[in-house]
């Protein structure tokens, strides 16, 4: 609380009337997958507008889907926002969630060239290390996530031959790993030749110039992934804990809102419909 002072020509009036209160802005405290740092805040600040005198309180670095569960469960925080469905424990320690909205799955590099995309085959060819040049024949500098994390769970699901590659970069020597969704955009930009995964809402959100990739042919963008020719995505989970504060149900609520529906559509994000 802000601390007031008296000059002498006003310290009797201080004294009779004591030290004025400054009202205290309500803070909601939002972690989650890193990639929703970004959004997070540009929806509040649509919220905010609504529902004036509050605060937006996010970790930093970011918690991780799983690490911000555990932190709602906890009463650390009010909301969670997971990038990957939520597994029958942490269900069970936290309270209602929904589907927010969902957003292309990409593959980005600083710098690197290759004009048609990549086919699924070719791809394995990248991370198993068959493909270790661009087109330029510069270097291609893998950008690797553990392998619990959903970005490489996606990767892996790609097919076979990816769930198989995939485990091979892993164990190459040497290789960048990101170990939340910031931290690989950071790799990913400031490595020449760098190429590994992210999404485009995150892209959008941070303002990335990252040159994306066509997979089998298809471009990533909001209009194919709504009209099902980009199948690669991912969600952003909106989780409540057991007894939401009334600021925490406000804030979901208008997640559901026309005024955060067009914010979401605004950075690459389609919103679901439940």
């Amino acid at each position: 609380m802000k601390s007031w002072s008296c000059s002498r020509l006003v310290l009797l009036s201080c004294l009779i009337a004591g030290p004025l209160q400054l009202a205290r802005a309500e803070i909601l405290k939002v972690g989650g997958t890193g990639s929703s740092a970004p959004l997070v805040a540009n929806l509040f600040e649509a919220f905010r507008k609504q529902v004036p005198g509050v605060e937006l309180e996010q970790p930093s670095p970011p918690l991780g889907s799983g690490g911000a569960l555990k932190a709602l469960a906890g009463g650390r925080l009010d909301l969670a926002f997971a990038g990957r469905p939520l597994k029958p424990d942490e269900e069970a320690r936290v309270g209602p969630s929904f589907k927010l909205a969902t957003t292309p799955f990409v593959l980005a590099s600083a710098g690197g060239q290759k004009q048609d995309g990549f086919t699924r085959d070719e791809l394995a060819g990248v991370y198993a290390g068959t493909r270790a040049a661009w087109d330029n024949g510069a270097p291609i500098r893998l950008v690797l996530r553990a392998s619990f994390e959903s970005d490489t769970e996606v990767l892996r699901a790609m097919s076979p031959a990816m769930a198989a590659a995939v485990d091979v970069a892993a164990r190459r020597p040497g290789m960048a790993m990101g170990q939340d969704d910031l931290e690989t955009l950071t790799l990913l930009t400031r490595t020449p030749g760098s190429f590994g995964p992210t999404t485009l809402g995150l892209l959008r959100g941070m303002g990335s110039q990252l040159t994306l990739f066509a997979i089998d042919g298809v471009t990533p963008s909001l209009a194919n992934l709504q009209n099902g020719r980009y199948v690669w995505r991912k969600d952003m989970i909106v989780v409540l804990s057991r007894q939401p504060t009334p600021l925490a149900k406000k804030f979901a609520a208008f997640l559901r809102s026309e005024k955060a529906r067009a914010v979401l559509l605004r950075y690459d994000y389609l919103p679901l419909e439940e």
